[in-house]
Formats: C-alpha cells, sequence, structure tokens
C-alpha cells in the first residue's frame, strides 16, 4: 500500500515537473530559446522535446502505458543531460533529479513495457 502511494506521489510530481518544463519549451521561454541556440541545432527539438515532455506526462496516467511514459521520459533526459554536458554547460542538478524519477517509474511499471514487446516465438 505505501509502494502505491509512494509511486502516485511519483508520477505527480513529475507529471507537474514535465508539463512545467515541456510548456516553457513550447512557449518559447527565452531561456529555452538560448540553451537551444547553445547547442546550434535551431529550435525545431524545442518543440520536439517539450512535445514529448507533455506526452510522456499524460502517458504517466494512463494505465498499462505508465511504464512506457516513464522510459519515454528517461529516454529524453538522458539526451537532453548529453546535449548538456557536450554543448551547454551546468546545471544539471535538475535533469538527474527527473532522470532518477523516470527511470523508477519506468522500473516499476516495466510490465506495461515488457507486454508490449513481441514474443520470442
Amino acid at each position: 500500500m505505501t509502494r502505491s502511494y509512494a509511486l502516485l506521489a511519483l508520477r505527480l510530481a513529475l507529471t507537474i515537473a514535465f508539463i512545467y518544463y515541456g510548456l516553457r519549451k513550447l512557449g518559447s521561454d527565452p531561456r529555452d530559446v538560448a540553451i537551444y541556440e547553445a547547442i546550434g541545432f535551431g529550435q525545431f527539438p524545442r518543440f520536439i522535446t517539450g512535445s514529448v515532455e507533455l506526452i510522456g506526462a499524460a502517458l504517466l496516467w494512463v494505465r498499462g502505458w505508465r511504464g512506457i511514459g516513464g522510459a519515454l521520459l528517461f529516454v529524453t533526459m538522458c539526451i537532453g543531460l548529453t546535449a548538456l554536458l557536450l554543448w551547454v554547460g551546468p546545471p544539471y542538478w535538475h535533469m538527474l533529479v527527473l532522470m532518477a524519477g523516470s527511470a523508477t517509474i519506468a522500473v516499476a511499471y516495466r510490465k506495461d513495457i515488457t507486454r508490449r514487446l513481441p514474443s520470442g516465438q
């Protein structure tokens, strides 16, 4: 019972964070525009990332898709952290926290992922 409440609280916190960051990217916040300019690929990846963050946040609440949402957000944060490390610089702490939370959800709901994999027949 305690585990389910902890996962519920984690999903809620991740949803709030990813909706915030996703809408910030899609809303052309000057901080995000500057980050994507520093990366050097233009602004198109910002719209992709913001959309993926919003879709992933929504999937955290769809039964049977929670693990996939967590995995999608985890991969997004891995790519984002790599971009920050290579081209932009600190701060990184929020990326690490979001990665850990997303990975926790992906592992906790891993049956959502394995259920959709093709069987080895």
